[in-house]
C-alpha cells in the first residue's frame, strides 16, 4: 500500500513540474509553484513544533502556512508537503474545511496522507531525472542538497530511494 502511495505521489509531482513549473530547472520553487497552483503562502508564527499548515475553509483559496522561525530549506520542504496536501484533496470538488499541520511526526511513514505528502515534497524539489544526471557525473550528496535547496538529510533519502547510494 505505501509502495502505490508513494508511486500515486511522485507521479503527480512529475505531472506538477510539467505542467506548472515548465523546464525551469533547478532549484524548484515552492512558493512560486504554490501560487500558481491557486494558494496563498504566508510565513506566521507557528508553534515551535508546527512546521506548517494547509488552511481550507468553504468559499475561500486555500493558505499555506510556513513557521517563520524555520530556515529556508525547511520552509521549502514544507511548502511541498502542504502543496502534496492540496494536490491529493484536488480531485475532490466539494467544499471542504481543513487544517492540516505538519510536525516532526510526519515523517514517522504511519500516516497514508504524509506518506503522499512527503513523498510529494521529495519528487517535487529533487527531481529524479535531475538528482540521476548529478549523481552519474560523481555529484557528491552535499553539493546536490547546495543545488536542490535541501537539507543533506533530505537530499541522502532521495538518492537512497531512487537507488543511487
Amino acid at each position: 500500500m505505501t509502495s502505490d502511495i508513494k508511486k500515486q505521489a511522485a507521479h503527480d509531482a512529475e505531472r506538477m513540474l510539467h505542467s506548472v513549473w515548465l523546464g525551469r530547472g533547478i532549484p524548484v520553487d515552492p512558493v512560486a509553484i504554490a501560487r500558481m497552483a491557486g494558494l496563498r503562502v504566508v510565513e506566521a508564527k507557528l508553534d515551535e513544533n508546527i512546521l506548517g499548515a494547509l488552511v481550507k475553509e468553504p468559499n475561500q483559496d486555500p493558505t499555506i502556512l510556513l513557521n517563520d522561525g524555520d530556515g529556508e530549506n525547511r520552509k521549502r520542504f514544507t511548502c511541498a508537503h502542504e502543496i502534496g496536501h492540496f494536490v491529493r484533496r484536488s480531485d475532490d470538488d466539494t467544499e471542504y474545511t481543513t487544517v492540516d499541520l505538519r510536525n516532526p511526526d510526519s515523517a514517522s511513514g504511519t500516516n497514508p496522507e504524509e506518506v503522499y505528502a512527503n513523498e510529494f515534497a521529495a519528487c517535487l524539489l529533487m527531481p529524479a531525472n535531475e538528482v540521476k544526471i548529478l549523481a552519474d557525473f560523481g555529484v557528491e550528496d552535499w553539493e546536490m542538497a547546495i543545488k536542490f535547496k535541501v537539507s543533506r538529510e533530505a537530499m541522502q533519502f532521495r538518492l537512497k530511494n531512487l537507488g543511487l547510494r
